[in-house]
């Protein structure tokens, strides 16, 4: 027989000589697949929808006709800065994520943390990477990394827990973070929207301190009236700007929906693990006795 007498009928014929082989192999992948879907902690995710708390408003009045002028001293006059997809991409960004990990002293958690203990409530930390007995990082790396992670690593990992979405109809933003705790997952993403707000505030303040300082300068040394008024004018609004970074609470994300207690786990998806791992198991061993009859059949 050769390889091109193969025929569909044959190859069924063969699969249900092979079929109890096949069926302990299922069984087989069955066990192993539950025990590995078992073995797969529990993730919850939380979830919060904000808004731009940045009004984009046109140009009026008096204002309307000083872009100009105000460009010179790096002021946008007539609208907002920042629309939501911009504040979409400064929070999911590697800088702020970087600056939030490491204020926060995430470090550990991000990089180490394979499970979480609601007994002690504490996380369960890989010890080939972080010994919590030593209280210092174990792992191995490669040149040009070093024993502590550097922020493209935090930021890397951390974002396989972190997630952002923008609707382009209702203008708002979805975030989403998922935890191997429930608390730490909602407590996260809480302080992600708090530490942006306050990001954002002070970029805003620094950003209107450094434009008054020059306005007051060209001010002192104008010599025309209608250049003085029109900067006098700049500069109400810019002190109007600062007394609104410093008064407003929710300075650039403004909360929609809270972020709330996940009680449900989002993760693993156990039925779907279960039947990936038994399909392919079946499919591998039934190609392999396949294979090894087309073997013997072709040697006859």
């Amino acid at each position: 027989m050769n390889q091109g007498s193969v025929t569909p009928e044959i190859i069924l014929s063969w699969l249900l000589k092979d079929k109890w082989k096949i069926l302990i192999a299922a069984i087989v992948f069955g066990g192993i697949s539950i025990w590995v879907a078992l073995s797969i902690p529990n993730q919850y995710t939380s979830s919060t929808v904000v808004s731009s708390n940045f009004n984009e408003q046109g140009g009026k009045g008096a204002l309307s006709k000083l872009g100009g002028l105000a460009s010179l001293a790096g002021i946008s006059v007539g609208k907002s800065n920042y629309s939501p997809e911009v504040l979409k991409e400064i929070i999911s960004s590697n800088s702020f994520l970087a600056f939030f990990i490491r204020q926060n002293k995430l470090e550990k958690i991000v990089m180490a943390a394979e499970g979480f203990n609601a007994e002690n409530n504490s996380f369960i930390y890989n010890d080939k990477i972080y010994n919590v007995e030593l209280n210092k990082w174990v792992r191995k790396f490669k040149y040009p990394q070093k024993l502590e992670p550097a922020d493209i690593e935090l930021v890397k990992k951390f974002k396989e827990s972190f997630s952002i979405s923008y609707d382009r109809k209702t203008e708002l933003v979805k975030i989403n973070f998922k935890s191997y705790s429930p608390t730490f997952a909602k407590s996260t993403l809480e302080a992600i929207i708090v530490t942006f707000n306050e990001f954002m505030r002070k970029q805003e303040l620094e950003s209107n301190t450094q434009s008054l300082e020059y306005l007051k300068t060209q001010l002192a040394s104008a010599k025309y009236s209608e250049v003085k008024l029109s900067l006098q004018q700049i500069m109400e609004e810019q002190y109007k700007n600062l007394a609104l970074a410093n008064t407003r609470k929710e300075f650039a994300f403004k909360t929609i929906e809270a972020p709330l207690l996940p009680v449900l786990k989002s993760e693993p998806k156990r039925a779907i693990v279960c039947i990936a791992i038994t399909f392919a198991g079946v499919f591998l061993v039934s190609l392999s006795l396949l294979t090894i009859r087309i073997l013997r059949s072709n040697n006859k």
